[in-house]
This record gives C-alpha cells, structure tokens and sequence, in this order.
C-alpha cells in the first residue's frame, strides 16, 4: 500500500556515523573485490512485494548512476591517477564492482515487472557535448600542470561514495520490499569500502599541499553537483533528493556526509551536499511532483 510522502516523517537512527572513516589497505580490497555477494538472497522473491512508482524511479536513477561509472573512472585514468599504483588498481576493482551493483538494481525492477532504465545506454551512444570535451580536456590540462588537482578528483570521489552509501541505506529503510532492504545493505557494504579509499587518498593530498586544497575547494563550489546529476534530467535528481532525503531523517543524513567531508584539510566550509539535495527538494515540492513511500511491512529490515 503506498501513502503520499510528506516531509515530515519521524527521525531513523542512522545506521553508521562516519566519525571514525575506515582505514584501507590496497591488497586487502584486490583480494576482497568480487561480483556483488548476493549470497542467501532470493532475488525472485522480490516479485511478492510490489515496487512503488517513487521506489522504481529512484532505483533507475541509481542504476543509471551505477553503470555511468566508467565514465568518471575513464576521466580519472586520464590524469596522474594512472601513475599511482593504488590508485590505478582501486579504479579497475572499482568500476568491475560498481557495474554489479548496476546490474543488481535493473535484476530486481525486471523480477518486480519493471523495465530497467536504458539512459545510462543511450548516454555512451549519443555524440560528446561540446561542454563536456571542453571539461574533460581542462580536467586533464590541471591535472597535467600540477599534480595536486588530483587531490579534487579524490575528494569529489569520497563525496560522491559516501553520498550513495547513505541513499542505499535510506533506500534500504524506506523500502517495503524486503529483497530490495537486504540488496542495499548489501551495496553499502562494497560502498563503504569504495568511500574508505577516496577519503584516505583525498586526505593524504590535501593535508600536504594548500595548493591542493584551494584547487579543491574552487572546483567544488563551481562545479560539484549530486551523484548522477550530470547524467540526468534536473527534475529527476531533485525527485531522488526529495525521496530519500526530504524528510528529518534525511536531512540528518545529508548533514552527517558535509560534516564528514568537513574534516579533510582546508574543506571545513564544506555543506554542498545539504545545499544543493535541499534545494533540489524544495524544486521538487514546489512542482506538486506526486511522491509515494510505501509503509514497511511487519518484519522487514535488520
């Protein structure tokens, strides 16, 4: 049964704060990388509990999220991040790891009688923008100046990883069909580790260089915008902003990733994510846009 959204609904507990953000250890994440482990979760069953109009649009534009990877993976490969070993081992398990959560997300609308989103297709297909060229090949003209504006793309990085671990998870709860809770649990787990690398890399460049830190904060204020957000229609992003983060719960959540990144060197400005998402939110309220959260049936989650 779905219920119209408002934006008023009773604080959740977060399921992790980020205070202490996990160390990594390169070897440890190549012998861990690995398909999506779905082990002990029926993805047919997800066909008993029917997928909400919202919940479907949200997981479309995560999916399309999930396999426009290889996009942002290919702009890091075009910069020093190629002559790091780390970094460069990170991208390839990152991206193989990132494309099976796609796959999980467009499963589970295909079981649920949905037809996955085809825009993160159409988008590798169609001709380059003459914008884009032009940000890709400024990108890599900084990058290739000065080694320090890679600590951008590493902090963007982190922002961005930690961001989806926190819609997975608001997903997560949010969602009546217990298949879908026990899938983003399961993405989360990948996510938190893709996030522990972006952060200890962003930190490391930017706390040895001020450089690096004006260079990240100037590209951030100009350019960031949420996950996905390049890729999609406006007023698709600030409909996946309302969903998953409209709401006091949301908001603390929203308020936990700028709080976060706030910790970085020379980032104690930061509260982008809460901006922009709160704006999007208030755009996608203001539009009358029809929003419906399904009420969680008895027994689901952890």
């Amino acid at each position: 049964m779905s219920t119209t959204s408002n934006t008023s609904a009773a604080p959740a507990t977060p399921s992790r704060t980020f205070e202490e953000v996990p160390s990594f250890n390169i070897d440890k994440f190549i012998s861990a990388s690995r398909p999506l482990d779905l082990s002990g979760i029926r993805l047919e069953d997800a066909a008993k509990y029917p997928l909400s109009p919202s919940e479907v649009r949200v997981m479309r534009y995560m999916q399309d999220t999930e396999f426009y990877t290889v996009h942002y993976m290919k702009a890091l490969m075009e910069t020093h991040a190629l002559a790091d070993n780390e970094a460069r081992a990170f991208m390839v398990c990152w991206g193989y790891e990132e494309c099976f959560h796609g796959r999980a997300l467009a499963r589970i609308q295909e079981v649920c009688g949905h037809e996955p989103s085809r825009r993160s297709i159409d988008e590798f297909a169609r001709p380059r923008k003459s914008t884009e060229v032009l940000q890709d090949f400024g990108g890599r003209l900084l990058s290739f100046l000065s080694k320090d504006f890679l600590a951008t793309h590493m902090t963007w990085g982190a922002i961005n990883e930690l961001t989806a671990i926190h819609a997975y998870s608001r997903l997560a709860e949010l969602s009546a069909n217990p298949i879908v809770d026990q899938v983003m649990r399961r993405i989360v787990k990948d996510e938190r580790r893709h996030f522990a690398f972006y952060y200890q890399q962003g930190k490391r460049r930017l706390q040895h260089s001020v450089l690096a830190q004006r260079m990240a904060s100037l590209s951030l204020k100009a350019l960031w915008e949420p996950v996905g957000g390049s890729m999609a229609p406006t007023e698709d992003r600030d409909f996946v902003g309302a969903y998953l983060f409209g709401d006091e719960s949301g908001r603390a959540r929203l308020a936990e990733v700028d709080s976060t990144i706030a910790k970085l060197p020379g980032m104690e400005w930061f509260n982008l994510v809460s901006k922009h998402t709160n704006e999007g939110t208030r755009r996608c309220l203001a539009a009358g846009t029809p929003m419906h959260r399904p009420e969680r049936a008895a027994g689901t989650g952890d």
